[in-house]
Formats: C-alpha cells, structure tokens, sequence
C-alpha cells in the first residue's frame, strides 16, 4: 500500500498509521473486542509493538488468531498484514492507484499525475522522517521500561504522579534520541529531587524541546502537545527548589516552553490559551532577564494579534519586540521582529510602513552568519519573501505578491511544511485575486496546500484552506477547480457532498 512505501514500513504498521492509531489504542480497541477472563492477560501496547518489529530480532511473529483480530481492527485481510510475495494478476481499477495515500483509513487520490517540485520535495522529506520515527520506536520501549524500573526502586509516595508526567513526556517518544542509563537516571532522579538539577539535565530538557519544534515544523500542532505540555509542568514543579545559580537558566526555559505551548495552541485555533501561554512566557522571560526571549515572545504576540485581525495590537508588539531585539547582537531576531511589524503595518493599511519594516528585515537578514544558533532558526530569506508577498496582497498588490510568493516557494526549506503550505495557499489567492485572474495556477498552488494539510494538521491551515475555496467556488465548472474541490473533500478541508 502507499503508506508502506511512502514511509518505509510493513504492512501491519502501515495500517495502523492509516487508522490514526497508536499501538496502545490497538491493544486498547482489541480487549474491548475480545475481553479476557479474570485473571487473563491482556493484550498491551508491547504485543503490538512485537507483532509490528517482526520478522526482525526484536520482534514476535503473530499467530493467524492474531492476524485475524487486527485485520478486524484495520478493515482489513489478514493477509494484508504480511508481507508476503504476491504473484496474482493484477488489473488496475479507477478506485486505487499507484500514487493513491491512505490517510485516516480512507484512499485518497493522488490527484496530481506530476506533482509540483514544492509537493515532491515534502513528499520526500516525510518518507524520510517516517523512516527514522520507526527506528526509534524500539528506543520508546526501552525508555518505558527503564522508567518502570526507576519507580519500582524508589518506591516514594509521589512516585505515580511523577510517573505519570515523565510517561506523558514519552507518550511522543519519536522526538527523543536514544538516553544512555546515566542520564535517564539524572534526568528521572531531578524531578523527584529538584536540589539533583545539573546543567546535564536541563541540556536534556531543552533538547526535547528542541525535538519538538523540529516535529511541529513537519507534522504539526498535535504531534508534539503532550511532550511540551508535560515537559511544561515538569519544568514548573522543579523551579522553586531549583539550586541558586541554575534557575536563570530554568526560567528561561520554563518560559521557552510556554511560549512553545501558545504557538500550538494558536496553531490549534486556541486563541485564548496561546494569549495565556504567551503572557506566562513573557513574564518569565524578563524575570530571567533573557532579552532575546523576551523579544521573540514578543513577535509571537504580534503574529497571533495580526492573525486575529487586530493589526494596531499587533503593531504595538512588533514596536516592542523591535526594541528589544536592537539590544541584542541577534540580527535573525531583529529581523523577524520587523517581519511581524511588516504584516500587521500592512493589515493596517500603513504600505509605506510595510516597506520599511521589509526593508529593515532584509538588511538584518544580511547579516546574519551562517549557522548562529538562534530562537528564529526557521526564518531566511524564503520566509521573508512569503512575508513579503502577504503584505502586497493586504495592500492590493496581488500581482506582484504572487511572483514574489513563487520566488519564495523555492528559497523555503522543506522541513517547514507549515510555511510552505502557507505560501503556497497564499500565492494561489494572488493569483485569483490578480487584474487577469489566473485559474489554473492558482487551484495548482492551492491543490498544493492542500496536500500538505495531509501532512501537517495545522487547525490554521485548514481553515485558510476553507476560505480560499471561498476566493476559487466562482470557477467551480472548470475542471481544474472541480478537481481542487475533490481533492479538498479527500483531505477533510470541505465536507463531502
């Protein structure tokens, strides 16, 4: 099936990826199907997880009962599920091609026969992460195991409760790299002992955080909630007992990781929670007396207000985080800050203001050497140049805004799927919106965010999706857009007919 050769993985693994479902909820779905006497076994996350790693060494080769069971599980044969040479002659049927991926347990067509570069480069990318996310799922175990050990030793009376969390933390295992004995143990043993915090540990906590970003960028907002969220009160229940001289630095985390939890929350189309987060993060981050933090808050304050159509309180952030970026040596931050004062200068109409805030952004960009470590990692000039593109079609402009978003498209790295969606979107919409409006390449870009939501669930993204379907109905007798609408509904962007 596609799911299997796209992500490289067996067929029993593939189905489960197409239902949505992790190994637990298999094991859970399963006992509640065939419930076990008293005293039975019941069938865990680990079962699956052996069935699954098989015909490896650290897998179990599953009975036909077995099969059986999870082909009932999936909608499935049983021997969908093995991977067996298959020497049947096949006809080709217009239900299921080549190009054709299973995404929530439904088929849903390839509707592009030569998809876009932009599409084939994320294509590739997320095979490619696929990939890894699997062979890590052995490190999971382990992970598991080696907490469960940990609890058993120290038998304390909060240890549930520390379980609980650390095991939230683990439940998006494929964000963290394999832990050696030691430093589990350091990591395990701070949160019940805060006065244990090292440096050691907080490099940890920071590195799953980092993770997290980095999964956010390709899959989207609910892949890396629960780690960051976990992670978050972890953080917080450690602070006040935190050694004098790390809790700067712990602050500043704290404050990383809230300001974290608001850009998924406002990727979730949770508005009022991001603005909660945000307002935590921006408090500690001064309490920590970390400027650039602060000033980058600061852009994610004035990105969400400018999103809500509240340009001027976009203005007066982006103000904000401009002063406070110029008093550091970081030109990505000091950029983007004038990115964000750019977009709500051109929501408000302020065009001559806009052009200099790209300005602005575009010569501190040039100064940024190559490789600096800094909180704006995802921002060049392909993000500056979609930016740029969104502030002309604010501003009526919608010609030039989609050659500046096309030129965008290509400077973009494909690890940011999200942003590329986004500009593809956008560059569809100016192409509609243009004095000569131009059908075809606009539903192409659009058919191309589109496939991207099947990648990276942004809540934002789908909604944007809903309303340029609003821009592109007008044509909906040409074939082009009757096959945007096709592929809309196949994705969940519109509801079927």
């Amino acid at each position: 099936m596609a799911i299997a050769a796209r992500f490289n993985v067996n067929s029993r693994i593939a189905y489960r990826y197409a239902h949505g479902l992790t190994q637990q909820q298999v094991a859970d779905r399963w006992n509640e199907l065939w419930p076990v006497a008293d005293g039975g076994a019941l069938v865990t996350h680990k079962n699956v997880s052996y069935w699954e790693a098989w015909p490896t060494a650290s897998g179990r080769r599953p009975s036909l009962e077995s099969l059986n069971r999870l082909a009932r599980i999936y909608r499935c044969a049983a021997s969908d599920l093995v991977d067996g040479e298959d020497h049947t002659e096949r006809q080709s049927t217009p239900s299921s091609t080549p190009g054709d991926l299973a995404i929530g347990g439904n088929l849903v067509p390839d509707f592009q026969a030569e998809p876009s570069d932009v599409v084939t480069r994320v294509d590739s990318l997320i095979a490619a992460s696929g990939a890894i996310l699997l062979g890590q799922e052995v490190n999971y175990e382990r992970l598991v195991e080696s907490l469960v050990e940990w609890a058993y030793r120290m038998k304390r009376r909060d240890i549930l409760q520390w379980l609980s969390w650390a095991a939230a933390s683990a439940a998006t295992a494929p964000v963290l790299d394999t832990l050696d004995s030691s430093e589990q143990e350091r990591t395990l043993g701070a949160f019940v002992n805060p006065s244990r915090v090292d440096a050691a540990v907080i490099d940890h906590i920071d590195g799953v955080l980092w993770r997290c970003m980095r999964q956010d960028d390709i899959l989207g907002p609910q892949a890396a909630l629960d780690t960051v969220l976990a992670q978050r009160r972890l953080v917080h229940s450690i602070l006040p007992s935190v050694p004098d001289p790390l809790r700067p630095r712990l602050l500043s985390l704290y404050a990383n990781l809230s300001r974290f939890a608001g850009w998924l929350a406002f990727d979730l189309n949770n508005h009022a929670s991001a603005t909660e987060y945000y307002e935590t993060a921006r408090a500690a981050a001064h309490e920590a007396q970390d400027t650039e933090l602060g000033a980058f808050v600061l852009c994610n304050m004035s990105h969400l207000a400018t999103w809500k159509q509240q340009p001027r309180v976009g203005i007066d952030h982006a103000i904000a985080a401009i002063g406070w970026a110029n008093q550091t040596d970081d030109n990505s931050l000091k950029a983007y800050s004038y990115d964000v004062a750019a977009r709500a200068y051109a929501m408000d109409k302020q065009e001559s203001a806009a052009r200099n805030a790209i300005d602005n952004a575009r010569n501190a960009l040039d100064k940024v050497a190559p490789g600096s470590a800094t909180h704006t990692y995802f921002y060049g000039p392909g993000q500056l140049g979609s930016t740029e593109s969104a502030c002309l079609l604010h501003v009526g402009r919608a010609e030039e805004g989609a050659r500046l978003g096309e030129l965008a498209l290509a400077g973009i790295d494909d690890a940011f799927v999200r942003n590329l969606a986004m500009t593809s979107l956008r560059v569809g919409i100016c192409h509609l919106r243009s004095a000569k409006p131009d059908v075809t390449r606009g539903a192409a870009v659009i058919a191309d965010a589109a496939r991207f939501s099947a990648h990276h669930r942004s809540a934002r993204l789908h909604q944007r999706l809903r309303r340029a379907w609003n821009d592109i109905e007008q044509w909906h007798d040409l074939p082009e857009v009757r096959t945007l609408q096709d592929q809309m509904r196949a994705y969940g962007v519109l509801t079927p007919s």
